[in-house]
């Protein structure tokens, strides 16, 4: 195994660690209002916010998510790089695309879980 997949792996398990803890010690209310149940078997949201391999690492923990796939929205294809996008300057957002089974999770919980653990500020 090459050296720089080592050092990805050691980042994303301490990542998974980190953000299983975090999800544990979540206190927000669950959501007064929510979808129904649905009878789809697969819906797909995209979140961003934060570090996107602690959030894939959580959402790929939770019943009912089939998929969390790490990549960025906004910004050009050319600067799509983590050395690039990590100097904020090219319009990028870290974000994971979340493929779930709403007879599982509703949407309201997936925000729940997204609120819990990402790097968001309303500033």
């Amino acid at each position: 195994m090459s050296e720089p997949t080592v050092q990805f792996l050691q980042k994303a398990g301490l990542i998974t660690l980190i953000a299983s803890f975090t999800l544990g010690a979540a206190s927000l209310p669950v959501p007064a209002v929510d979808e129904n149940r649905s009878e789809k078997k697969s819906e797909t949201v995209v979140v961003a916010g934060g570090c996107f391999w602690g959030v894939q690492a959580v959402f790929s923990a939770v019943k009912g998510v089939s998929s969390a796939i790490s990549g960025y929205a906004g910004g050009s294809k050319a600067n799509a790089h983590y050395d690039i996008v990590s100097t904020g300057t090219t319009g990028h957002a870290e974000s994971v695309q979340i493929t779930f089974d709403p007879s599982q999770i509703s949407f309201g919980q997936l925000l729940k879980i997204y609120f819990s653990v990402a790097d968001v500020s309303l500033e």
